[in-house]
């Protein structure tokens, strides 16, 4: 099988991190299929420090370069509307060289619209993975493209029920909806010495350590985590923030470290005594998921579709909002050891039931069938 993905984040030597999950779930298809991948690049990330690498890249890859202005308005002229533009237009240039493709898979549903045209013409099954944090902000050209998309999509792949109840508000049918939520790469991630991976963060191995992997964004809530051991007050507890964006609160507590490699995040990982993540939406939660079989437990958000991976025998769950609620669950889990390692042992239990492989069975098995 010929698979054509489209997706707008995928990892670069500029941006190791960006995308990962596509770049994850893309190896697993191009070890039995023929792969090919089209995400537009920003000229802008040229000028950005390389790395070594990002991963084995299995699969062709076009990545059609692309000028950003950034997503602001200066007077009447929406910058973000004329970046968007040009990267459907570099986008075009690459959907030309494409050929005898059976299948199309889009990585939300703004990729899914960008290949409406090729699907339409070219008479091929259209299937996107909706894992979008949320639907209630979706672009007008997304609006407008509704009705060729509810007409085009075979299936749509959905990594939790908040994904499908978000396309069902959209007007798409259930029965075009299959639940496969994200997994992970157990040989990848998988528990090693904590004391070793501590040392090698320049950490001591007595130091109680809460970590953080993301977008360092008011939705993900790193500056909570922060705000809340401030209030801990105790020179043992020590933060460990991997990513970039927004600035992080003045402390002394907390090491920060740029995005990396998926494969080389799991020492890091491993120097966690607890993973905390205060979020205000997801799709389904890839960082969970590796911390989770790393033996991590997890402190996270109520009210959202983090309810579906963790629970009272992984990990605690508060109000993202309520700093002295994450605080509280920082601090038992700091205090009572019996019950952090019976977390521990419970999350180890666990391991190979979330498996990237199986997953990507699954989803192959859809793709298949739609070509039919």
């Amino acid at each position: 099988m010929k698979i054509l993905v489209v997706a707008n984040t995928y990892p670069s030597l500029q941006k190791p991190n960006y995308g990962a999950f596509v770049y994850n779930l893309v190896q697993e298809f191009a070890k039995e299929h023929e792969v090919i991948v089209i995400t537009p690049f920003k000229v802008n990330d040229l000028f950005k420090k390389k790395h070594s690498t990002y991963g084995h890249e299995k699969s062709k890859l076009y990545r059609p370069m692309y000028l950003s202005l950034g997503n602001f308005r200066v007077g009447k002229l929406n910058l973000g509307r004329i970046s968007s533009k040009f990267s459907k237009l570099a986008f075009e240039r690459s959907l030309k060289k494409i050929k005898d493709v059976d299948v199309v898979y889009a990585h939300f549903l703004v990729n899914g619209v960008k290949v409406l045209d090729f699907v339409e013409k070219n008479k091929l099954p259209l299937v996107i993975a909706s894992g979008e944090s949320y639907y209630n902000t979706i672009g007008a050209k997304i609006k407008l493209s509704l009705p060729r998309l509810k007409e085009q999509v075979s299936q749509f792949i959905c990594v939790s029920n908040n994904n499908e109840e978000g396309l069902k508000e959209l007007g798409f049918s259930s029965e075009k909806m299959t639940l496969i939520p994200n997994a992970v790469d157990y040989d990848v991630f998988k528990p090693i010495d904590k004391n070793v991976a501590k040392r090698k963060l320049g950490l001591h191995p007595e130091d109680f350590v809460i970590g953080f992997i993301g977008h360092f964004i008011h939705r993900k809530g790193p500056n909570r985590i922060i705000q809340a051991v401030k209030n801990l007050n105790d020179a043992h507890v020590k933060v460990v923030c991997v990513g970039s964006g927004e600035k992080l609160d003045d402390n002394n507590f907390t090491l920060t470290l740029p995005p990396m490699p998926n494969g080389q995040l799991n020492e890091v990982y491993n120097a966690f005594d607890v993973f905390v993540l205060p979020t205000l939406s997801e799709g389904h939660c890839n960082v969970i998921e590796e911390a989770k079989a790393c033996g991590v437990p997890i402190i996270s958000s109520k009210g959202t579709s983090v309810e579906n991976q963790i629970n009272e025998q992984t990990g605690l769950l508060v109000d993202p909002l309520n700093i002295s609620e994450i605080e509280k669950a920082i601090l038992k889990l700091y205090k009572d050891k019996e019950v952090r390692e019976g977390m521990v042992d419970n999350l180890l239990n666990l391991r190979g039931s979330n498996s990237l492989k199986v997953r990507a069975e699954k989803i192959l098995t859809i793709l298949k069938s739609s070509t039919k």
